[in-house]
């Protein structure tokens, strides 16, 4: 019997290449050999004739409500099947053009049926389609390769244990948000602790918050910012005892994933997060990580506990990457991807 042809639309910046989470959601998780049996998939920028054809959050940076519409009449003279991708509140950020909105309203309407990340994605969008699966967001194992086996942390400093953040410049207020408490920690500690940073972040005023503190800016280079390079940076430069993850209880963030404890706990990395419901599903509080409620005190106290009890902090980041290599894996759960794309189209033809 012969295998459907998916074609795949990922989402893609100006420089043409796959937005990391385009590697996340759409390349790697339907590329894995574990579908490789029952499907048969294709990808690019530009559209192909197929059985189905995944369409990615904006698509591509200069998209218009005609290019939508013209991409699902050809799919449907092509006699395909159309499935729409979508990890984040798109259609209520502020920071995305009155167009852009109305092009993720738009797929998310036509498509057949809709994959998001998050339960409440899912609730947002029911309005506009009948047909919408969660699937988490799941890591590919390969990218990864034997972090595990890598115990021993390379310290940048003898003695000195390293804080850490990751994130884009659409964090700033995230990280904003955890300040005071995290230059309270910083200032008691001293040289034994310094604090890094990795990301975009778009106001130097955030970088000049720390500058009478021990911190450093860790730079990525160009060649390294494609996710499966990053990956591999991640992996060589991330020697850190504990990351931090602070998200704002916002209406956009309220529709977001765990990826970032994800991504630390991968690495070994022990993780406080914030108390909200992106975390709230996967995060054990002291067992997998540290929850802290949105409030300066609450973070103070989590940095000051997770700092100083090495013995704790070691056990979580061990029982949390566990947790993702043994359930949030490709390997694991490869399969529900293609599982939901089955359930569309069955959907679709009743």
């Amino acid at each position: 019997m012969k295998k459907p042809h998916v074609h795949l639309l990922y989402e893609y910046g100006e420089d043409q290449r796959p937005f990391g989470v385009a590697y996340i959601r759409v390349l790697r998780p339907l590329q894995h050999p574990h579908n490789a049996s029952f499907i048969e998939v294709t990808h690019d920028r530009e559209y192909a004739k197929a059985d189905i054809v995944v369409v990615q959050r904006f698509w591509r940076p200069d998209v218009s409500l005609q290019m939508a519409e013209e991409l699902v009449s050809q799919v449907r003279r092509d006699r395909g099947r159309l499935v729409y991708m979508i990890d984040d509140n798109l259609m209520d950020h502020e920071g995305f053009s009155v167009e852009k909105k109305m092009v993720a309203r738009y797929l998310a309407r036509e498509a057949n049926g809709v994959i998001v990340s998050t339960q409440p994605l899912k609730e947002r969008l029911s309005a506009l389609n009948d047909t919408i699966l969660v699937v988490p967001n799941h890591l590919d194992e390969r990218l990864f390769g034997d972090v595990r086996e890598d115990k021993e942390k390379t310290k940048q400093e003898a003695g000195r244990k390293i804080l850490g953040f990751m994130g884009t410049y659409t964090h700033d207020a995230d990280l904003m948000m955890v300040l005071q408490p995290l230059r309270e920690v910083l200032r008691n500690h001293g040289e034994e602790i310094e604090f890094q940073l990795v990301g975009g972040l778009a106001h130097r005023a955030v970088i000049r918050a720390f500058k009478d503190l021990p911190h450093r800016v860790l730079e990525v280079e160009p060649k390294d910012v494609e996710y499966p390079s990053f990956v591999r940076w991640m992996i060589r430069n991330l020697k850190w005892d504990l990351a931090i993850a602070p998200l704002e209880d916002t209406s956009f963030n309220r529709y977001k994933s765990d990826i970032k404890f994800l991504d630390y706990s991968a690495l070994g990395i022990a993780t406080i997060c914030s108390r909200v419901r992106a975390y709230d599903g996967s995060v054990r509080h002291q067992e997998t990580g540290y929850l802290a409620e949105n409030e300066p005190q609450a973070w103070y106290e989590g940095l000051e506990h997770m700092l100083q009890d090495d013995e704790a902090r070691m056990e979580i980041a061990s029982r949390a990457q566990e947790y993702v290599f043994s359930e949030r894996t490709l390997q694991r759960r490869a399969s529900e991807w293609w599982e939901a794309i089955e359930t569309i189209l069955d959907s679709s033809t009743t």
